[in-house]
C-alpha cells in the first residue's frame, strides 16, 4: 500500500476503505473516516519530506491545500449528516466513475 501510495497516489484512500471494510469489517462511515486519517498521514509525510528538500512549489500547493481541506471539511459534514448508506452510494459511484474514466483514457 505504502509503494502505491507513494508511487501512483490516486485511489490509495478507496483501497483503504475497502480494506477497512474487507479485513477489518467497518461500515463505509467508519471505514471511510480512518481511510482519510491514514490518508492524511502519509500526504503530511510527504510533504514534510519535499518540504525539506525544498521542492514544494507553493504557487500550486497552497491553492489545493486550501481546496482539499475545503472538500474534507465538506465531505465529513454531509457524511455526518447523511449516515452510512449515502457514503456507500456515493462511494460506489465514484468508484465507477473513476473506472470509466480510466477506460476512457484506455481507448483514446
Amino acid at each position: 500500500m505504502g509503494f502505491y501510495d507513494g508511487f501512483f497516489g490516486p485511489g490509495t484512500g478507496s483501497f483503504l476503505v475497502l480494506g477497512f471494510i474487507t479485513l477489518i469489517g467497518f461500515d463505509f462511515l467508519k471505514a471511510n473516516a480512518h481511510a482519510k486519517l491514514i490518508n492524511a498521514s502519509t500526504n503530511l509525510a510527504s510533504a514534510l519530506f519535499f518540504f525539506h528538500e525544498g521542492r514544494i512549489l507553493f504557487a500550486f500547493a497552497l491553492p489545493m491545500a486550501v481546496a482539499n481541506l475545503s472538500g474534507a471539511f465538506l465531505g465529513a459534514r454531509l457524511a455526518i449528516l447523511k449516515g452510512n448508506q449515502f457514503i456507500r452510494v456515493f462511494f460506489l459511484m465514484l468508484i465507477a466513475a473513476t473506472i470509466l474514466r480510466f477506460a476512457w483514457d484506455l481507448i483514446k
